[in-house]
Order: structure tokens, then sequence, then C-alpha cells
């Protein structure tokens, strides 16, 4: 009994760090791509609405939340594939964990590219704006009459 206990205290061993390993990855891998969106998001330039207003920018919230819940399906996937040896019992990991990962990925990804659709027809507006008014500050000068030359001399 000694022998078979310490026959699973062996073989429970190696997985901590197999586990160790596949969590290092995906820490890092998380910690990576929060450290770029925050280098990213001090590099937009002031205008638009303020991310203080989260009901106007609900759509920026809830696709970062996607996103991160996707990687972290992804990332207890990894795991559990990395954790089972057998073949035929990683495919209900994989089947489920990749669908949930590409439909968290392609919600998130497409509120994203939403709120800056959503941006981008705010600051379109105002440029229309500004040159509706330099249009009509303009409009005396350019419509006027042309002048006449006079009689050569």
């Amino acid at each position: 009994m000694t022998t078979l206990a310490f026959g699973a205290i062996a073989a429970a061993g190696n997985v901590p760090a197999a586990l160790t390993g596949a969590f290092a990855i995906g820490l890092g891998t998380v910690v990576t791509v929060a450290v770029l969106l925050f280098g990213l998001a001090a590099r937009v330039k002031p205008g638009g609405a303020p991310v203080t207003q989260p009901q106007r920018r609900w759509r920026l919230v809830v696709g970062v939340i996607c996103i991160a819940a996707a990687a972290v399906v992804g990332l207890i996937g990894y795991l559990k594939l990395s954790l089972e040896p057998a073949v035929n019992r990683q495919i209900p990991y994989l089947a489920s964990a990749g669908m949930a990962l590409v439909v968290l990925s392609a919600v998130g990804g497409s509120l994203l590219v939403a709120e800056q659709l959503r941006g981008d027809d705010e600051r379109l507006d105002e440029l229309e704006a500004a040159v509706r008014q330099l249009a009509d500050a303009l409009a005396p000068t350019v419509e006027a009459p042309a002048r006449r030359a006079g009689p050569p001399e």
C-alpha cells in the first residue's frame, strides 16, 4: 500500500510541473496583452466620448470583457487538453473550448469594431460641420462676381 501511495504522489508530482508551465505561458500571454492594450490606450488622442461615461461606451466595455473571457476559456481549454493523455478524451475539451473561444472572440471583436465605427461617425459629423462653417464663411468671397479689367491704356 505504501508503494501505491508513493506512486500516486509521484504521478501527482508531475501534474503541478505541467500545470505550472502551462499556467506560466497563459499568464504571460494575458499580461502581455494587457500591457499592450494599456500602452495603446495611453497613446489615444483626446476627443470623442469620455471613457468615464460607460453607458455611452457599452460596446467597448462588453467587447473587452468578451475578449478577456475568450482568453480565459482558451487558457482553461489548453490546460484541460494538456493534462489529458488520451486523445479520445481531449476531443470534448477541444470542441467545447474551441467553439466558446471562437464565439466569444467574434462577438468581442465585432463589438469593438462597432464602437470604433460609432466613434468615427461622430468625428465625421464634427468634420462635416466644420467644413460647412468654413464654406459659409468663405462663400461671399468665392461667389463674388469677377472683376472686369478696364480698357488697356
